[in-house]
């Protein structure tokens, strides 16, 4: 087959966004039977990157965009119209280009395509309602109104663009009830991502008492959130008990916010991108996941199972995943309760043995990359025959 794919973000083996590993993945792997183009936006900085996909794919449509050093208002706004941009330009591609499918990575991506002749996806990656509608439950007076206004928004813009596409694809069965008690009507299909692509089988010893938060910053508020909500409310926690416990915020663009924390903390350390994630995964004692809204996937935690790292995370953490709480990983959703959870496994070696062990399993047997190509493939067939 001819595969248009329309990615939002640049397909990337050493990619800043988990997104972009995944559909670097899933290109990879159909270009060894399809006819792969792609189009797909990118920082001015990331045409060397290119060279890597060339192999991968017949035609490469780039579509650029400046980096934005901060996300003020007039960043926002600019980005909104780059978004727009990219989308009707992949729009004329899909419509001129005799494809037998067209496949479009991420919601935002499809607000400009039109339905054609031509058989498309849309990769939802998340179901960007579900974050809107959390905000606004826990939101309370005024900030209640305006979230309230948002969450209308987004769920009419996001409704609007999934009805345009013959099948949808989310990571998880969650996300898919999710959608479909949006619109009972649509054609939703759940594909996993894959996930400890860059887990390997070295070892590395456990430093002891270091905790993890591995995350993308630049673009994704909710986990700048998310680590310094760690670090004000359950930090302090552990360290009443375990003074010299050392959390680790790595991952790609953390603002000055994140990065201020190290210059006045000792205990804190802020690295920035992590070329080697197995060792960073599994150098740590405990990866912590205090997600407070959830979206997907979150495919850090993920990695974190495949590489035997235990993961303290909350229920929006786990509820895509479908790990068994206590089998494979802790839950907790209070300040104390996730406290208490990673200082059981910093204290307790069979514990943490334990959820080492299983968690592994657990990522092997239900995320595997062969188990989403045939996912992924099957969507095709269905498609295509019809």
């Amino acid at each position: 087959m001819k595969i248009l794919f329309v990615s939002l973000f640049l397909p990337q083996k050493k990619s800043y966004h988990a997104g972009g590993r995944y559909v670097f993945e899933i290109i990879k792997n159909l270009s060894k039977k399809h006819e792969i183009h792609l189009a797909a936006r990118l920082q001015e900085n990331e045409f060397s990157a290119l060279e890597e996909l060339r192999p991968l794919c017949k035609e490469i449509y780039p579509y650029t965009y400046r980096t934005a050093g901060r996300r003020g208002p007039f960043d926002i706004a600019r980005l909104i119209f780059n978004y727009i941009g990219f989308s009707r330009y992949a729009n004329r591609l899909a419509r001129n280009g005799f494809y037998d499918l067209v496949q479009v990575e991420w919601v935002e991506a499809g607000m400009m395509m039109k339905k054609g002749q031509t058989p498309m996806v849309l990769d939802a990656h998340d179901v960007i309602t579900k974050p809107s509608e959390r905000m606004m439950r826990q939101a309370t007076g005024m900030r209640h109104f305006l979230m309230s206004v948002r969450y209308r928004i987004v769920k009419s813009f996001e409704r609007r663009i999934v009805r345009k596409f013959d099948t949808v694809i989310t990571l998880s069965q969650y996300d898919s009830d999710y959608l479909h008690l949006m619109d009972p009507r649509l054609n939703v299909k759940v594909v996993p991502i894959p996930a400890g692509l860059d887990i390997t089988d070295r070892e590395f010893a456990k430093e002891k008492n270091t905790l993890l938060f591995l995350a993308s910053y630049k673009y994704r508020k909710v986990n700048v959130d998310a680590a310094l909500h760690f670090y004000k409310k359950i930090f302090p926690l552990v360290r009443k008990v375990i003074p010299e416990a050392k959390f680790i915020i790595a991952g790609y663009g953390p603002p000055e916010e994140l990065a201020s924390v190290q210059e006045k903390d000792p205990g804190v350390l802020v690295p920035g991108f992590v070329d080697d994630i197995d060792e960073c995964y599994k150098k740590a004692s405990v990866f912590v996941a205090p997600v407070l809204l959830g979206g997907g996937i979150i495919v850090k935690i993920l990695d974190a199972l495949a590489a035997g790292t235990p993961v303290v995370t909350t229920s929006f953490g786990n509820e895509g995943i479908g790990a068994v709480p206590g089998r494979d990983l802790l839950v907790a959703d209070d300040a104390e309760g996730f406290a208490s959870a990673v200082l059981r496994i910093l204290g307790e070696d069979k514990l943490a043995e334990k959820l080492s062990v299983n968690g592994r399993e657990f990522v092997k047997k239900h995320y595997s990359l062969d188990a989403v190509m045939r996912g992924m493939e099957s969507v095709y067939q269905e498609l295509v025959k019809h």
